[in-house]
C-alpha cells in the first residue's frame, strides 16, 4: 500500500490525504481519552467536528470501549444538533465547540493522541453507529445501525464491488453521512485501506487517483462531472460508485466514453448505505436504474409504489435514548420514501421520491424524468425540477438551472424537444444548485426557488 505522508512532488505539492490505517494507530489512546472523560460502554458518543481525521480516529476507537459513535454535520444549526443528541441519548460530545448541557471533549485532544499499535476494526455487538438522515424530507432523524448490520453491508458491497487487501478506497464524501462512513468499515473488514480527504477538491482527488494507487471511489454525480473535465481516469481505478442523486444520461454517457468505471448505486442511512449496485454501466443508460439487490437484501413495493427493504444490513430502528429497536420498521421491513419499479428479473429502477411528485393538470410528474431530459439542453450545466403552486394547473413544473441560457431560451428548447406532459412551464436561473452536505439536491430550497 503506498504511503501518503508528506507532500507529493508529482502533483505540484498537493497534500494527498491521510490513510485510515495510520489513524487507527491512535485508536487506543483515543479510547482512553473517551473513557477518562466519562464515556460508558453502550452509551453513544457524538463527534461534531469539521475534521474528517477526528471522525476516522474515533471510528476505530469507539469499538474498543465499546460505545456507539454518532458523527454529526458541524454545519447543522445548533438546535438541530441538540435535537439529534437528545434523540440518541448522547453521553459525551467530542467537538470543535461546546454544546450547552453536554459533557465535552475538544476535538483537538483527539488529534493530539499518541501513536501506538494499529487497532483493527471489529464489529461490536449491539448498536455500533448512529447516523443522521439528510433531512431532505423534513426533520433529520438518528438511525441506529448495529455492528452486525455494518458487517453485513460491507460483505454485500464487496460481493458486488470486489474489495480486498492491497486495494485503496478514496473517501472524499463527508464521514458524517453513511456514504462516507461506510468506506471505513468496508475497508477495515476487507483488509483494504481508506485514503481520507477532508473534503472534495477536484484537483486533489485527481492527484490522488494518479499517485496514490486508488482502486475505489465514491462520488455524487456533481463530483463526477467535475472529474470528467480532467479527462480519463488512471488505469488503476477499477470501481466508481455513483449515488446520492440520479445519474443523468448525458453525464453517464460522457463518463463511460472517457473510461470512468461507473457503478450506479442506491442506498440510504437506514440500510447502512448500499441496497443495490450495478456491476457495470449498461447501454443504453436509463436514469434511476440501480440493478439487483445486494446479497441478503429483500425488496418489494408498498401499496403506494414506494420501495421497501428487509435484510441484515437494515437499521435496528430510529434512535431513542434507550436505544430500543423497532421504530420505523414493520416486521423487519423498512419502507423508503422512494418510488420504484422492480422488473421480473429483480432489477430495480428508482423513479424519484414520493414526496417530490408534482401534480400538474391532474397528472403525476416525476422530477427525475424531467431532469434527465433537461440535462441534454446545451444551455444548461446543472438542473433540478420542483413544483410551484398554481390556481389553474395545481402545480407548475419549474426548472431551476445553472448555465449560459436565459430562462426564456431554456423554455423555448423545452417546447421544441420535450413532450408536453413533462415540459417545464417556468424556469429560474441561479448561480449554483442548492445541495445538502451529502451531495443530494436540497428539495426544500428548490421548492422555495421554484416559488420565487
Amino acid at each position: 500500500m503506498p504511503e501518503a505522508t508528506g507532500q507529493d512532488g508529482r502533483s505540484g505539492g498537493i497534500e494527498p490525504g491521510v490513510w485510515a490505517r495510520d489513524l487507527a494507530r491512535r485508536a487506543d489512546a483515543a479510547a482512553a481519552l473517551l473513557r477518562s472523560n466519562g464515556a460508558a460502554p453502550g452509551r453513544p458518543v457524538a463527534v461534531v467536528s469539521g475534521s474528517a481525521t477526528v471522525v476516522a480516529v474515533l471510528a476505530h476507537a469507539a469499538p474498543l470501549l465499546p460505545v456507539p459513535l454518532f458523527p454529526l454535520d458541524p454545519g447543522l444549526p445548533d438546535p438541530a444538533i441538540t435535537d439529534l443528541l437528545g434523540q440518541a441519548g448522547v453521553s459525551l460530545v467530542v467537538s470543535d465547540r461546546a454544546f450547552a448541557g453536554q459533557p465535552h471533549v475538544p476535538a483537538t485532544e483527539v488529534l493530539a493522541c499518541a501513536v501506538g499499535q494499529e487497532a483493527s476494526w471489529r464489529a461490536p455487538e449491539g448498536v455500533a453507529l448512529l447516523i443522521a438522515t439528510s433531512g431532505s424530507s423534513g426533520r433529520p432523524k438518528a438511525v441506529m445501525l448495529t455492528g452486525a448490520a455494518l458487517a453485513a453491508a460491507a460483505r454485500a458491497s464487496a460481493a458486488r464491488t470486489p474489495l480486498g487487501p492491497g486495494d485503496a478506497w478514496l473517501a472524499c464524501l463527508p464521514l458524517f453521512h453513511i456514504g462516507g462512513f461506510s468506506i471505513l468499515t468496508r475497508c477495515a473488514l476487507a483488509g483494504a485501506n481508506a485514503l481520507i480527504h477532508e473534503r472534495f477538491d477536484v484537483t486533489r482527488v485527481m492527484a490522488a487517483l494518479t499517485d496514490a494507487g486508488v482502486t475505489h471511489l465514491s462520488l455524487v454525480p456533481a463530483m463526477l462531472a467535475r472529474l470528467c473535465d480532467f479527462g480519463p481516469p488512471p488505469a488503476t481505478l477499477r470501481h466508481v460508485l455513483i449515488g446520492g442523486a440520479a445519474l443523468a444520461t448525458d453525464l453517464a454517457e460522457r463518463a463511460a466514453g472517457l473510461g470512468w468505471p461507473i457503478r450506479p448505486t442506491y442506498g440510504m442511512s437506514e440500510t447502512a448505505s448500499q441496497v443495490a449496485t450495478l456491476p457495470a454501466l449498461p447501454h443504453p443508460w436509463r436514469a434511476g436504474h440501480v440493478g439487483a439487490p445486494l446479497q441478503g437484501a429483500e425488496v418489494g413495493l408498498n401499496g403506494d409504489g414506494r420501495l421497501r427493504v428487509r435484510g441484515p444490513m437494515v437499521m435496528a430502528g430510529y434512535a431513542n435514548p434507550d436505544l430500543r429497536p423497532g421504530d420505523g420498521l414493520s416486521d423487519g421491513w423498512f419502507v423508503t420514501a422512494d418510488l420504484a419499479e422492480i422488473r421480473p428479473d429483480g432489477e430495480i429502477t428508482i423513479l424519484g421520491r414520493a414526496d417530490d411528485v408534482i401534480i400538474s393538470a391532474g397528472k403525476k410528474v416525476l422530477p427525475g424524468m424531467v431532469e434527465d431530459l433537461l440535462a441534454r439542453c446545451p444551455m444548461v450545466d446543472a438542473v433540478a425540477v420542483a413544483g410551484r403552486p398554481d390556481p389553474v394547473w395545481g402545480e407548475l413544473v419549474v426548472a431551476v438551472f445553472t448555465g449560459a441560457g436565459t430562462p426564456d431560451a431554456v423554455l423555448d428548447w423545452c417546447r421544441a424537444e420535450m413532450p408536453s406532459t413533462l415540459r417545464p412551464r417556468a424556469a429560474v436561473k441561479i448561480g449554483a444548485l442548492p445541495l445538502l452536505a451529502n451531495g443530494k439536491p436540497d428539495r426544500h430550497a428548490l421548492r422555495r426557488l421554484a416559488g420565487s
